[in-house]
């Protein structure tokens, strides 16, 4: 399917969007999150809800350049959740996200449910225009991050058969808005190139950061352990997802270096986007994000 994308396409998919599928996305949705929602209720994942969970991480980062790049209106993109079979596509990027949209819908037991759980994310990213405004509120920025996250989570956890248990719906948005927080800290240098409003853009020390992290991350360890599962599933479920909640720490430590060399200050004009990136891919970073792995107590 993708490389009759990459055949046909109009020019509106860009190499980045073939990446993001790839390398992220499409890959950690299935085999990161999925696995984990497996381990936590105790059975290994159907082929159908392995479709599923794919091609809802496919079209992650379609959905996305629809508000980003394409800038399609917010009537248009919501006919093209909740109609996706009447809508003819007008460009590969489209198309391409109706193939895997439509996939996901007819591969899963409840295809009501992931047009629902679609329209929240789709809410949330309206709501995050707000972000563009220099006046916006900490606290409703923090509200716009939850949402993005959270129902992000719960539109992944929809494509799986099992029925949420008591403490699930809670714990997975926790899930979320930690890793919307995390995904904020790795792009801090493009949110304040582009003047979007994050948690991490208008705080001013890494310490803060770091604690509000922290809370954020003990918030979500407390609510899996209320999650009506075994003690032992919930702990392989955290074992999946902790390495990437981990990697935030990661670059927390690069920035707390780049704040002790500048007198103690955080502010991010005084750094290059060199500084800044934090590249996961090098080796040791990952052997840091297994250093806090081993360290985790949960």
């Amino acid at each position: 399917m993708l490389q009759n994308a990459e055949v046909m396409n109009d020019g509106t998919l860009s190499q980045k969007d073939f990446v993001k599928i790839n390398k992220y996305y499409g890959l950690a949705v299935p085999s990161i999150l999925g696995e984990a929602f497996c381990v936590l209720r105790g059975n290994t994942m159907l082929d159908s809800e392995r479709w599923t969970s794919t091609s809802q991480g496919v079209i992650t980062g379609l959905f996305d350049d629809f508000f980003d790049d394409h800038k399609l209106s917010e009537e248009y993109i919501n006919e093209l959740v909740k109609k996706p079979e009447s809508i003819t596509p007008s460009s590969s990027n489209e198309k391409l996200f109706l193939d895997f949209y439509l996939k996901s819908l007819e591969q899963s037991s409840h295809p009501n449910l992931i047009i629902e759980k679609l329209l929240m994310v789709f809410e949330a990213q309206v709501c995050s225009v707000e972000q563009e405004n220099s006046d916006i509120r900490k606290n409703r920025i923090w509200e716009i991050t939850q949402k993005k996250g959270g129902n992000s989570v719960l539109f992944y956890r929809s494509g799986f058969d099992n029925k949420l248990v008591e403490g699930e719906k809670e714990a997975l948005f926790q899930l979320g808005a930690l890793m919307q927080f995390e995904n904020d800290i790795f792009d801090i240098y493009k949110d304040y190139k582009s003047k979007i409003y994050t948690i991490p853009t208008t705080i001013h020390t890494v310490y803060e950061m770091r604690k509000l992290y922290r809370e954020q991350l003990g918030s979500f360890i407390d609510l899996s352990y209320k999650m009506h599962y075994p003690n032992k599933q919930i702990i392989q479920f955290l074992d999946i997802v902790m390495p990437v909640i981990n990697r935030g720490f990661v670059c927390l430590d690069q920035y707390q270096k780049l704040e002790n060399k500048n007198n103690g200050l955080f502010t991010i004009n005084s750094f290059t986007r060199k500084q800044l990136i934090c590249d996961m891919e090098k080796p040791r970073n990952v052997l840091k994000t297994i250093a806090y792995q081993i360290k985790s107590d949960y």
